[in-house]
């Protein structure tokens, strides 16, 4: 998945923030990472479900590179 096409998922996350709505990303049937926007907030939430971490962004620009990343990490050779 694009950056640009990560900002646009986050973008909506961020347009809907009065809400809970969460983004979870799968590897096969194992989900490998979730993301939401905190209520009432621009922050979104990146979870490592398997590393069990959390992150925090504010700016939207650096949560997508971040997904990015995790995502093409779990890319089959």
């Amino acid at each position: 998945m694009s950056v640009d096409k990560l900002k646009e998922m986050l973008e909506l996350l961020r347009y809907y923030n009065t809400v809970e709505i969460t983004h979870t990303f799968r590897h096969g049937d194992h989900p490998f990472l979730s993301v939401c926007c905190l209520k009432n907030t621009i922050t979104f939430q990146i979870t490592n479900i398997e590393e069990q971490t959390v992150h925090h962004y504010n700016c939207l620009e650096e949560a997508a590179i971040a997904i990015e990343k995790l995502i093409s990490f779990r890319k089959p050779s």
